[in-house]
């Protein structure tokens, strides 16, 4: 729940919502949020985590899914 918390906090501008568990979680962008350029900044502030976060992104106007892994 922290991990969810931090990214609604920090990417307020780019997240609409965050919903998952300690496996995974699912991430909907605003449109118009570059999902290659958003995952490098996840994989930029959140390097060495203690444990591995699996995200799921998607913009809200489209279909496709992205997986993101954080290590």
């Amino acid at each position: 729940m922290e991990f969810t918390n931090t990214l609604k906090e920090l990417y307020q501008e780019e997240i609409i919502e965050v919903r998952g568990n300690s496996d995974a979680l699912a991430i909907t962008l605003k449109d118009g949020v570059n999902i290659k350029e958003f995952t490098k900044k996840l994989k930029d502030k959140f390097k060495n985590l203690d444990e591995t976060q699996k995200l799921f992104l998607k913009n809200e106007s489209e279909e496709h899914v992205t997986l993101v892994v954080l290590e």
